[in-house]
């Protein structure tokens, strides 16, 4: 019965719920009033006993009353959605009581909904992130939505890759093979003393061993070798160099913190900017690197764009050249005529920008010619544009010639000073629109009046790398609604209103980007359509709904730009110089004659590319430069000809092709000693960089100098880069915006460049400057005597370590193994302390084997680390065997020569063991500091001080020793002053141990110096020989030539040309400066060190020929002095056949002809496939996160493209054109196109010399 009556009212109040809650307009407070209602009508009928259900009853109401949301407050409500950790990114909204609103309220606000409140979307321009600085105004309020660790910026502070140099990933080898020789050398002490304790140890009477313990029990041999065991690896732990690390950091730091920190020439003083290692993991690894890998627009160029040129109505306005223009037509030896310095009438032309952002010369447009115009109207709307679509904030008096503007992108700017510059003066903005001035007559070519116009801003599309435009809804000064638009023409082209036979200027305005581009510049479309107030209202309900969503809220917003932004009038483009910074092509030069490779990616078209890669040296005149584009089926896909599934058919396997054909020609360009660059478009690019053509790609990629990847997203910088890594060379990104940061991070190197961007790139580099250029000196010399320094350095810890283990080996052995030691506790302790630490880590920060204007002067040397020819297995297996001839040396000498049995002293006794280990310690210490000094290249008073000063403290050491108290010197009291010292077979022994544990180590160097002398070893003799001459030429001794100039004088006064820059061109090599200017590192040590005379070589060693005869001119000519000036430059960009003739002997020497000057050896495909591990890695996450690695191609409007802003950059460049041309033959460049199936190429070897 209890149950019946609880059933009835489980339905009666589950009757009551449902009714009521399905009652139209019934909020929940209403259903839950009803509820306890029918509650407490129905209460009485349960039975007394039925507390249960009673119970069950109010705990349903209370669950039911946690779910209510919370009474809407009087104030405004901030909706939200969760935190994350995207930047640029926000979606919310903000409600506001309408009378507390001060923006316009539309109908169904005052008359609809009179009681609720404003919803207002917000967007990240409304959000203030942790961090940030106000501009323009004193004060804000807000709302603190996120706090703590929820901000967007702590979110984003992940920790950094952790990175580590292929010598500490070496050194780690080489610990673990010391480890294994310790465990080696403990397993035969312990089976030596077991074998000797079980067999003949009872022979040995006098010992005992029959009474003694454990350790040396004769019974018990397996527990004694146990014993033996961990007594040997305890007593040879000085094999494992753990003071290594100690002073391989300290030695870093100093590098990092001394060296590259506060070199003045990495100092950008127009910034106040300094070089700043960010890290100090990585010092070595710069003088290792194979591959560069640049972002362009920020970092090869200024990042400071300059109104130039634009097409108005078919028109063409913009004098003037191009800074790129004239460095390719300079490279290609037809420099143009320099820019006029007076106009027609006389009046003097000032050179450079007119203002920042601004260098337009027309004088068919300035002073407001283009009112008479007789399309005048299309004038107006296209300054109307570069007025009012734009976000800029002024700052300021508004005048024109004080105003600032304070724009997201330098483009955005530069549109902004144009308008103004025109006559539409953007003068203030408001919370809903913009004033701007506008010329309304002129008067003697200038405006002679103008007016104030308000245009009340309505909607704002704003730019992303999806969407690759901007549009601005506004209503005019008229009392029209118009959509102003500007993007790439990948995206404006296909959006305009559709014409029989096509819009009036379409083609010729096609044409005068495709000449823009032509020249570097990056082009810009601009368009606009007129609404009608039916169609603006319906389309502005659904994209408030659309920005007033908390889901997908980006995807809605574009899905309704998408519906406006169509049927688009064209009105112009405009094209923006964008300056390459000083010295890029001087160092890209010296860079490629290092033998490193150069890898742009870049957002802009191809022709821009080429054009911009053959002004900055990527692509020079005597290279083979191979085209891979897929253009004709991009316009046959444009046209709708082909489906997508055809066009990715055809076009992965005409990449494929291309790919091949590049491969094959990059082997017949390596068979002739050529040069070979890549130049690749966004769409192959995509198609190149899936898992079946990756391999192929980066096996072509390997063998070319330089390659240009063209319309490059982020996504594919940071893919690119784990694809060049994955060929195993040492890999270095350089960029400077957040578009770069995949890859900086990505690579084994990152590079952050301070510039227009924000920081993102300098907080996740490792290493950070202002200029391009500085990347030269930081590679060339500190990178180089980096690695030299730190592989010698490590080698030279395992040479001394294996050589002082070795002697305690031996004597235990010669002590049957029984863990007895030879030297004083005290001593051996101190050993990696106080008696071979200081010379290492004077070598580790100051040695240098060649100055550091022969590293710039010289680059190829830079391959010595690129073969990581201090670190081979060869080189450490040769260190490893002279250390143990020093110790067998050492070891034999002392116990079996010069302590073999006969008296020691005058008195008639002999050393004890205390005795000979002072000796022979004495030995082991002399020689390895003594072995140091052989490997010092260049010594300073730090070198002198740290080596005999070594051997200074080994003496007083012992001297303390000697004189202090038995407690304190235990085994050494009285051994050294009243024993050791006065035996002069001490000091007749000592000499000869050092000198024949060193004279092996002396005779190879000398022969290898003498015989097969490497790179370094020359240029070493070359700066003797020229401080020589400088000096006789001081004290007026110096050598007239005749002749042919054959004298070193002669030949000096040749090699000043090519080694001592001008000042201009110092400033912007890098570093490159005259020799009797100070170094600003001159505590590092400048100058060269002393070598002796270098003979004549049988066979070829490096750079030099085997009829090489060292003299200046011949060192200079043979391993490539750097170009003096651009000028130079094209001249040294191969060497000739030429002759010197030796100053004493007069004999004509011919050197051979290099043409190849760049190192790029291709690897095989075979070799690559199923191997690239770092590149299989990123996919796979981009996979996991949905991202599309494929976005950002040309004509793909879903696709990502380079941002020359950290948020927003409004200038793209545009997608190649199929009627532009991809041969270029008019600047002489050797131009492979298998894109557009043509050839444009060097007939012989006679052309390419010329």
């Amino acid at each position: 019965e209890r149950g019946t009556k609880g059933l009835a009212f489980l339905k009666t109040f589950a009757g009551v719920v449902g009714n009521e809650a399905n009652a139209a307009g019934t909020d929940a407070a209403t259903i839950q009033s009803v509820v306890d209602a029918k509650a407490d009508q129905v209460a009485p009928v349960i039975e007394p006993e039925s507390r249960g259900i009673r119970r069950f009853t109010r705990l349903l109401s209370t669950r039911r009353a946690k779910k209510e949301d919370p009474p809407d407050p009087a104030g405004a409500r901030v909706e939200c959605e969760h935190p994350n950790n995207s930047l640029y990114t926000f979606t919310g909204n903000l409600d506001v009581p309408k009378g507390a609103y001060d923006g316009p309220l539309t109908e169904d606000d005052v008359h609809l909904f009179p009681d609720s409140k404003k919803k207002l979307s917000l967007v990240p321009y409304n959000v203030l992130l942790r961090g940030s600085s106000l501009r323009n105004t004193e004060w804000v309020l807000g709302v603190a939505i996120y706090t703590g660790h929820d901000t967007k910026v702590m979110m984003n502070s992940s920790a950094a890759p952790s990175k580590r140099s292929q010598i500490e990933y070496g050194m780690d080898r080489v610990v673990l093979m010391m480890l294994l020789l310790l465990l080696t050398m403990g397993t035969v002490t312990a089976i030596v003393c077991g074998v000797w304790i079980k067999n003949d140890s009872l022979k040995n009477w006098y010992l005992r061993t029959d009474t003694a313990d454990m350790v040396f029990d004769p019974t018990n041999a397996p527990l004694v070798g146990i014993v033996a065991f961990l007594t040997s690896y305890v007593l040879y732990g000085y094999l494992i160099p753990i003071s290594l690390y100690v002073s391989l950091e300290f030695v870093k730091v100093m590098q990092a913190t001394v060296f590259i920190n506060q070199d003045r020439a990495l100092y950008h003083a127009e910034t106040d900017t300094p070089m700043r290692a960010r890290t100090s993991n990585l010092n070595e690894e710069l003088g290792m690197v194979h591959t560069v890998l640049s972002d362009k627009t920020g970092t090869l160029t200024c990042n400071s764009m300059e109104f130039f040129k634009m097409s108005i109505a078919g028109g063409s306005y913009g004098a003037g050249v191009t800074e790129i223009e004239r460095a390719v037509a300079k490279r290609n030896g037809n420099p143009l005529p320099p820019a006029p310095t007076h106009d027609s009438k006389g009046a003097p032309v000032k050179s450079g920008p007119i203002e920042p952002g601004f260098n337009f010369k027309d004088s068919r447009i300035d002073g407001g010619g283009w009112m008479t115009h007789a399309e005048s109207r299309v004038f107006v709307d296209f300054f109307r544009v570069l007025a009012v679509c734009h976000t800029v904030i002024p700052e300021g008096d508004p005048k024109p010639a004080t105003v600032c503007y304070q724009a997201e992108s330098p483009d955005e700017s530069a549109f902004v000073v144009a308008a103004k510059r025109f006559g539409f003066f953007f003068k203030a903005r408001h919370t809903t629109g913009i004033d701007v001035e506008e010329p309304e007559s002129i008067d003697n070519e200038t405006v002679s009046s103008s007016t104030t116009k308000r245009f009340d801003i309505l909607n704002i599309l704003e730019f992303n790398s999806t969407r690759k435009r901007m549009s601005v809804i506004c209503r005019t000064p008229e009392g029209t609604l118009v959509l102003y638009c500007k993007g790439a023409d990948s995206v404006i082209y296909e959006r305009l209103r559709h014409v029989p036979g096509g819009q009036t200027h379409a083609e010729s305005t096609q044409a005068h980007m495709d000449d823009y581009a032509a020249s570097g510049l990056r082009t810009l479309c601009l368009a606009k359509r007129e609404l009608t107030k039916t169609e603006y209202d319906a389309w502005n309900e659904t994209y408030t709904e659309a920005a007033q969503s908390l889901e997908k809220r980006d995807e809605k917003i574009d899905a309704c730009a998408e519906v406006i932004e169509n049927d688009l009038e064209l009105l112009g483009a405009t094209a923006i110089e964008d300056k390459l910074q000083d010295g890029v092509p001087q160092c890209i030069e010296q860079l490629m004659r290092a033998g490193i490779s150069v890898w742009v990616l870049t957002g802009d078209k191809q022709d821009t590319a080429i054009n911009i890669g053959q002004a900055c040296s990527l692509l020079r005149e005597d290279m083979k430069t191979h085209v891979i584009n897929i253009n004709e089926l991009i316009k046959l896909e444009g046209d709708r000809l082909i489906s997508k599934a055809d066009f990715d058919t055809q076009g992965r396997e005409q990449v494929r092709d291309q790919i091949k054909k590049g491969i094959e020609l990059c082997d017949e360009c390596s068979a002739k000693g050529i040069d070979m660059g890549v130049v690749i478009d966004g769409r192959s690019l995509a198609f190149a960089l899936e898992p079946n053509l990756a391999p192929d790609f980066l096996s072509l990629g390997t063998g070319c100098v330089s390659v240009v990847c063209c319309r490059v997203s982020p996504l594919q910088k940071a893919l690119v880069t784990g694809l060049v890594k994955d060929s195993g060379k040492i890999t270095l990104a350089i960029g400077d915006g957040a578009n770069d940061v995949g890859m900086i991070q990505a690579a084994h190197i990152g590079v952050g460049i301070s510039g227009q961007e924000g920081m993102q790139a300098v907080m996740a580099a490792d290493f950070a400057f202002a200029q391009f250029r500085f990347l030269e000196r930081l590679l060339l010399v500190h990178g180089r005597y980096n690695y030299k320094r730190v592989s010698r350095m490590v080698t030279y810890f395992f040479y001394k370590n294996i050589a002082f283990g070795l002697t305690l080996f031996l004597y235990n052995l010669e002590t049957r193994a029984s863990g007895q030691v030879v030297y004083n506790d005290w001593l051996m302790s101190a050993f990696n302390i106080f008696f071979v630490s200081l010379p290492v880590l004077a070598l580790g920060c100051f040695d240098q084997d060649i100055s550091q204007t022969s590293c710039l002067r010289f680059p190829q040397l830079y391959k010595q680390g690129q073969d990581n020819a201090c670190f081979t297995w060869q080189v450490q297996l040769y260190w490893a065997l002279n250390a143990t001839y020093v110790s067998l040396v050492t070891y034999t000498f002392v116990f079996y020569g010069v302590h073999g049995g006969e008296a020691d002293h005058v008195s008639g006794r002999q050393f004890g063991l205390w005795e000979i280990g002072t000796v022979m310690y004495t030995g082991i210490v002399i020689t390895i500091n003594l072995q140091m000094a052989q490997m010092i290249n260049y010594w300073t008073w730090v070198q002198h001080v740290a080596i005999w000063g070594s051997i200074l403290i080994w003496y007083a050491s012992n001297c303390i020793l000697s004189d202090s108290e038995r407690y304190l010197s235990t085994y050494s009291y009285k051994i050294f002053l009243p024993t050791v010292a006065p035996a002069a077979k001490f000091w007749t022994a000592t000499p000869l141990i050092v000198g024949v544990a060193l004279l092996p180590d002396l005779i190879i160097r000398s022969a290898r110096r003498v015989f097969a002398p490497e790179s370094h070893h020359l240029v070493q003799e070359f700066e003797r020989i020229e401080t020589r001459t400088e000096t006789e030429k001081a004290r007026g001794l110096g050598r007239g030539g005749s002749g042919n100039g054959g004298s070193v004088g002669d030949a000096e006064k040749g090699q000043s040309t090519a080694g001592t820059p001008t000042s201009s061109t110092a400033a912007t090599s890098g570093g490159t400066r005259p020799s009797n200017t100070p170094s600003p590192m001159k505590t590092i040590g400048e100058g060269g060190p002393a070598s002796p005379v270098v003979g004549d070589s049988n066979e070829q060693i490096g750079e030099f020929s085997k009829d090489t005869v060292l003299t200046p001119s011949k060192v200079s000519a043979d391993i490539s002095a750097s170009p003096t000036s651009a000028d130079d430059s094209s001249a040294c960009s191969s060497l000739d056949e030429r002759g010197t003739s030796d100053g004493d002997g007069g004999r004509r020497k011919t050197l051979r002809t290099h043409v190849r000057r760049a190192s790029a050896e291709r690897i095989d495909v075979e070799h690559l496939s199923g191997k690239l591990k770092n590149y299989d890695t990123m996919r796979n996450e981009m996979a996991s996160k949905g991202l599309d690695f494929g976005a950002g191609l040309v004509g793909d409007s879903r696709g990502r493209e380079h941002s020359s802003g950290a948020v927003a950059s409004f200038v793209t460049p545009r997608p190649s054109s199929t009627t532009s041309s991809t041969n270029h033959s008019r600047n002489g460049s050797s131009v492979y196109s298998e894109g557009k199936g043509d050839s444009f190429e060097l007939e012989d070897e006679a052309d390419l010399e010329k």
